[in-house]
């Protein structure tokens, strides 16, 4: 199996998608009681807002890692 480097694009998409992410969670843990995006009213279902951004955070992160294990693993994404 061959190792290609990923495009400029590739790594472009999933630092944005990486520091989004981190972003997220360093608010939320950092500055918990008055961090930046409390005010954004995101309630998904019976979480409450803290959990429902913590779950944004770690999809996002896990897309960061995905998009740039596709970049390395496959030719010219």
């Amino acid at each position: 199996m061959g190792w290609t480097p990923p495009t400029k694009f590739t790594v472009f998409i999933s630092f944005l998608l990486m520091a989004f992410g981190l972003f997220i969670v360093i608010d939320l843990v950092f500055m918990a009681p008055d961090f930046i995006i409390i005010h954004i009213e995101l309630i998904l279902g019976d979480f409450t807002q803290f959990e429902t951004w913590g779950l944004i955070a770690i999809i996002v992160l896990f897309l960061s890692w995905f998009v740039f294990y596709l970049g390395v693993r496959l030719t010219g994404l």
